[in-house]
């Protein structure tokens, strides 16, 4: 892996994020197993923040871009974790846009959420 040539590691940081969103996308939307997707979540959210960290520094940015990042970058995993909810009844996949409040019921079938 070419480390510190970003032209040339884009194309590949920009195909494993297409493929991540597509695979994760099928997964968590067409998936209605609430358990496993709440199981699988966070250390997916986990994954994928340090992935893309790894290629920051992969692509030879300077330290203080990570110093810029890496905080970033918890505080959206934390906020994925917060927002993403899983409907125990129907095993709709919700995202609240709110990060104050979380909803207390499904908005797909009504069912109350677990908190």
């Amino acid at each position: 892996m070419p480390i510190g040539n970003p032209d040339k590691l884009f194309p590949i940081f920009f195909g494993v994020w297409a493929v991540l969103g597509l695979l994760s996308a099928g997964f968590f939307f067409l998936n209605r197993n609430a358990s496993l997707k709440r199981k699988v979540w966070p250390p997916f959210n986990i994954f994928t923040g340090l992935l893309f960290i790894g290629f920051i520094w992969a692509m030879g940015f300077p330290a203080h871009v990570l110093y810029i990042a890496v905080p970033a970058v918890a505080l959206i995993t934390l906020l994925n974790l917060r927002a993403m909810q899983f409907c125990g009844s129907c095993g709709a996949t919700l995202m609240n846009q709110n990060p104050l409040s979380r909803p207390a019921f499904c908005s797909k079938c009504g069912a109350k959420l677990e908190q």
